[in-house]
């Protein structure tokens, strides 16, 4: 209804916009207002309330609704891009800021991880040496659970012993320089196992930061397909809405020829 009243406001206007527009000439007291008007710096005042304007409009407007360019983005190279490296997909789509975080997780990550297997490398060579200081064991080129055993049994007699009691089915370690470990205190093996624990737990903790880079992985490869759709979306909207036929009224009782004004926009 309001649509309606407005083409048919309009058209009256336009029919009556000759005829008005001879009749209506500048008065003394239009004169009079018009320059009490420019006195006061309205026209300017105006212009600066509109410059703020515009610039608020921009401020509030963030980098992730507007990518580098207007063209349609591709949700694929999106996607992989993350998958490669988190936040490559965003910073393609041009959410800089929000790539900014991803990149810094990445990087966390890796120095986390790097870290971890450093320090459990390092704790590593130290139990192996304590071990052949203390227990006389070669642990070089030995399997893990080898490692353990040197650590539960004060020595391979004990190992073979004790250890076959509890599990029949185990192999039986020949005592040769190469098997060979015998403890000369409790205190030096509790040392052992303190620090070897200390090396598993450090490869552990390396273990969880590649859980997270994959995590990480993840979230950013669903952030950048949901953004890429979003982007695609609003992009296709907004051409649609530039096809369509729109129209602007403006009235202004202060002009001298023209106090009724409409424009046609037209697509083409």
């Amino acid at each position: 209804m309001r649509k309606n009243l407005v083409v048919i406001f309009v058209l009256c206007a336009l029919w009556c916009g000759p005829v008005s527009a001879a009749d209506l000439k500048p008065t003394p007291v239009h004169d009079a207002m018009n320059r009490e008007l420019a006195m006061a710096g309205w026209d300017d005042e105006f212009d600066r309330v509109n410059e703020k304007k515009d610039k608020n409009d921009k401020a509030k407007t963030s980098e992730w609704d507007q990518p580098a360019d207007g063209k349609d983005k591709s949700i694929l190279k999106a996607g992989i891009l993350s998958a490669l490296v988190p936040g490559a997909g965003e910073y393609y789509l041009g959410h800089k800021v929000k790539a900014r975080y991803f990149f810094a997780a990445e990087a966390l990550t890796w120095i986390g991880f790097f870290s971890f297997r450093t320090y459990g490398s390092w704790r590593k060579d130290d139990y192996i040496n304590y071990a052949a200081r203390y227990a006389n064991a070669q642990l070089e080129d030995k399997s893990e659970a080898f490692h353990d055993w040197v650590g539960f049994y004060e020595s391979i007699d004990a190992f073979n012993s004790l250890g076959r009691v509890g599990d029949p089915d185990r192999d039986y370690l020949p005592d040769t320089p190469e098997n060979h470990w015998y403890w000369d205190s409790p205190e030096h093996q509790a040392t052992y196992r303190a620090i070897k624990t200390k090396s598993k737990d450090a490869y552990n903790r390396a273990n969880f930061m590649l859980g997270v880079a994959v995590v990480t992985r993840v979230i950013s490869i669903v952030d950048a397909v949901r953004d890429a759709r979003n982007f695609n979306r609003r992009l296709d909207n907004s051409f649609s809405r530039t096809d369509r036929l729109n129209y602007e009224i403006s009235v202004d009782p202060f002009s001298d020829t023209r106090q009724v004004n409409f424009t046609l926009f037209t697509p083409f």
